[in-house]
């Protein structure tokens, strides 16, 4: 797991490194993959918060991979 969550952060990091904002085309209208992977895993009680007690971490960078995704795969809300 650990060198999976190292990877997936030396790629944000490289991406950020070259100017790239993968969000930058976010707005409030607008959901994407890391909404819904956070809420599918909320739905079986699996939180941030959780994560990090089972795997004794004080950062685990799920906010950051969230964000990553949103601005890979992100689609207007239907209203």
């Amino acid at each position: 797991m650990s060198n999976v969550k190292q990877e997936m952060n030396q790629v944000i990091q490289e991406l950020q490194d070259n100017g790239i904002d993968v969000n930058a085309h976010m707005e409030s209208d607008t959901t994407g993959l890391g909404d819904v992977v956070e809420s599918a895993l909320q739905k079986f009680g699996i939180t941030e918060e959780r994560f990090k007690e089972w795997f004794g971490l004080k950062e685990c960078g799920c906010s950051k991979r969230k964000k990553w995704l949103n601005g890979l795969f992100s689609w207007k809300k239907n209203k």
